[in-house]
């Protein structure tokens, strides 16, 4: 099932001709409290093809540059490091350094706007987060100021251990052996620090983005995914012998951030679906299930059959159905490489109805 909505939505970028550079699209679900694998669903595609085959494995293999889902973990680092407090509002402005082409959200305008730390999840705010990153570095932004080297490599290594607290950058600790925990690159500027912080410099799987989903779904614990529930005895028949194991729960860390500054995440979450405002970036995820989420465009590019290089987008969400208690039922994360247009906003729709058919047929069960 879980293939056939894959399959729906990423189908139908292929014909509009948005996916022809495009590599796949993949989806893991996952019980957030338990870290028991719901799906783990995965399309390979080849570039100009009109057909895709089945890539479950792509989920915990392949690495892709995610965007701004990262944004919840890059704010926990600001906390962790004393960089920002609370809900602190800063101004989304254009980031004007020296010798650098300007640093801009989506939305950003010729002027300052004053937002919290649930407006820049909520609305997505690239510059929130580079200023945040530059805090962490000891450099208070002004406009036309020269990035200095001062601070990067604490900096980098503050993000990443924040990161890593979420699953990105480190094993997942799942019971399937993964080839990979990642790609960060040590060899790094004061400039990759300030995209990190939106998500456009290190590479993560669709697993660790899935765990990242839980960690803040469930308030804070990371759990290992895991495939196998119990394990039975061979009684030398065709069905089950006896239960000899049941798979406990295993809980990896706990974000090391209040359980009031959690509740400022979730709330962001829950805006960018649900917020009545034009600037919320998730609104495609509404629909029976009310959910909590967040998106991610990173900027990339791809390489045509001339050598010339086409600008493409990797979309990517975190998604969980919402919960007040800590009680969500399942978490998603879905990425789709190297599209030309996010128009059609697939991994929303494909987030969506993940969760929707989940709960409908199995939550309350």
């Amino acid at each position: 099932l879980r293939l056939s909505i894959l399959n729906q939505y990423y189908g139908a970028s292929i014909a509009a001709g948005f996916a022809t550079y495009s590599e796949g699209a993949y989806a893991v679900a996952l019980n957030p409290k338990t870290g028991a694998i719901l799906a783990m669903a995965g399309l390979s595609h080849e570039t100009g093809s009109s057909t895709t085959t089945l890539d479950a494995l792509g989920t915990i293999n392949d690495l892709f540059v995610p965007g701004s889902v990262v944004k919840a973990a890059t704010i926990s680092s600001g906390w962790e490091n004393n960089a920002i407090s609370g809900n602190q509002v800063i101004a989304d402005q254009s980031i004007n350094l020296a010798g650098s082409p300007a640093i801009k959200s989506w939305f950003t305008g010729s002027g300052a706007t004053n937002i919290t730390a649930v407006q820049a999840l909520e609305y997505s705010s690239n510059t929130y987060m580079v200023q945040v990153a530059l805090k962490m570095m000891g450099q208070e932004y002004y406009s036309g100021m020269a990035l200095a080297t001062t601070g990067t490599k604490e900096a980098m290594e503050e993000l990443r251990a924040t990161y890593a607290e979420y699953g990105l950058g480190t094993s997942t600790g799942m019971d399937l052996p993964e080839t990979t925990t990642g790609y960060l690159s040590e060899d790094y500027s004061p400039g990759n620090v300030l995209t990190e912080a939106f998500g456009q410099y290190d590479s993560y799987t669709p697993m660790q983005l899935a765990q990242y989903a839980a960690t803040v779904a469930n308030g804070g614990n990371r759990v290992a995914p895991h495939i196998v529930d119990s394990v039975y005895d061979n009684d030398g028949t065709t069905g089950l012998g006896n239960l000899s194991k049941m798979i406990d729960t295993n809980v990896l860390n706990k974000v090391n951030i209040s359980s009031d500054e959690m509740a400022i995440l979730q709330q962001g979450f829950y805006q960018v679906v649900n917020s009545t405002s034009g600037y919320a970036t998730g609104t495609h995820m509404r629909g029976n299930v009310t959910i909590a989420g967040k998106t991610g465009t990173a900027e990339t590019y791809a390489i045509d059959a001339n050598g010339n290089a086409v600008t493409t987008v990797n979309l990517s969400v975190l998604a969980y159905d919402y919960s007040k208690n800590n009680d969500s039922k399942i978490a998603v994360a879905v990425i789709i490489p190297h599209l030309t247009s996010d128009e059609n906003h697939p991994n929303q729709l494909i987030a969506r109805d993940i969760i929707n058919l989940y709960m409908s047929t199995y939550a309350n069960k």
